[in-house]
């Protein structure tokens, strides 16, 4: 099975956190899943790395993980899905000018990494599925498929 991984699941093996999430990875690793990950994951763990590509491709070699890339098809859905949320974006006033102003909950790398799992991947494996349930619903998350053996 195809699965997407997110970055959060990544940092959360670098920083040793949320270890029921890391589980998931070694789980999906042990039943020798296909994992992958479009190009801004790869972006998004730079920073871990102080910008050595050299240390992050060891990681995510020694994970399994492949970056792929992302591919017109999944640009377009996340763009949909990044319209829709920009609709639905609450508005607040600056208290000192009165301009209103957006408030941005999440960012277009989110989408990115949404749009490719939706239409390249079986299932995304993440730590925040709030955002993928709502703009994008049919996608799959890999702990729904531990428990329904997808």
């Amino acid at each position: 099975m195809r699965i997407c991984v997110d970055t959060t699941i990544l940092l959360d093996i670098l920083k040793d956190e949320f270890r029921n999430f890391q589980d998931k990875l070694y789980t999906a690793l042990a039943k020798r899943e296909n994992l992958v990950a479009p190009p801004v994951v790869f972006a998004e763990l730079m920073p871990q790395f102080k910008g050595n590509t050299k240390l992050l491709c060891e990681f995510l070699e020694e994970h399994k993980i492949a970056i792929e890339p992302l591919g017109v098809d999944s640009a377009v859905a996340a763009a949909q899905a990044w319209m829709r949320y920009l609709k639905q974006k609450t508005k607040v006033k600056c208290p000192q000018c009165g301009w209103e102003l957006n408030f941005k909950e999440h960012f277009l790398s989110d989408f990115y990494i949404g749009g490719f799992a939706s239409v390249k991947c079986s299932a995304i494996l993440t730590r925040d599925r709030g955002i993928y349930n709502k703009y994008f619903p049919a996608l799959v998350g890999y702990e729904d498929c531990l428990k329904a053996s997808c």
